[in-house]
């Protein structure tokens, strides 16, 4: 019995054991204070100057003018420095901006940056095609709407001719046959 409570004892000992790994000593610079500026902010003391005044805690005690010092802000990283920094980490000299220098080229970045060239001179063509297209299309839009104007006129000279047919047409009905000129009485010639 007393052998079954040392087992989980010994296994849980065993399971604690951790394991450290000592780094290699590195050699270190001391970065000048110019260069310290962006790799890390300081922090930020202020001095605020106190006159003479009695101890909250005790009346009896009053506390002459001196100045009290307050940590602002403490120290930070630089996360967005506005120079590269030369800080010697081992053979590179100064760390090494992407922005500032070329990526190296491979077979498959020089396919994929020439696709896109290709992809965006097709994108810029047929953006001229659909400019010229859209100013024919202003051109036609500009005929079609004074053709729809001629046609509006048209039509109201059509029922203006219309009206002064249909009162010819009505004077005509009114009219006795005699005075056009037709004799009613007559008579046919048959052969």
């Amino acid at each position: 019995m007393k052998t079954y409570f040392l087992i989980p004892l010994v296994i849980l000992t065993g399971c604690s054991s951790t394991r450290v790994v000592k780094m290699p000593p590195m050699p270190a610079t001391t970065l000048a204070p110019e260069q310290a500026q962006s790799v890390r902010y300081s922090e930020s003391v202020k001095g605020y100057p106190i006159g003479r005044y009695v101890d909250p805690n005790n009346g009896f005690v009053m506390h002459e003018a001196h100045t009290v010092y307050r940590v602002e802000t403490t120290a930070k990283w630089n996360l967005h420095p506005n120079g590269s920094p030369a800080v010697s980490l081992g053979p590179p000299v100064a760390i090494i901006d992407s922005a500032k220098y070329a990526a190296p080229l491979n077979a498959e970045v020089v396919a994929e940056v020439n696709k896109q060239k290709a992809a965006t001179q097709a994108l810029l063509d047929r953006g001229a095609k659909f400019d010229q297209s859209l100013s024919q299309l202003a051109g036609a839009f500009q005929v079609v709407k004074n053709v729809g104007a001629e046609n509006l006129q048209l039509k109201q000279e059509l029922s203006v001719t219309q009206k002064r047919l249909d009162a010819l047409e009505e004077q005509l009905r009114n009219k006795p046959a005699d005075s056009l000129g037709v004799n009613q009485n007559t008579t046919t010639n048959e052969w």
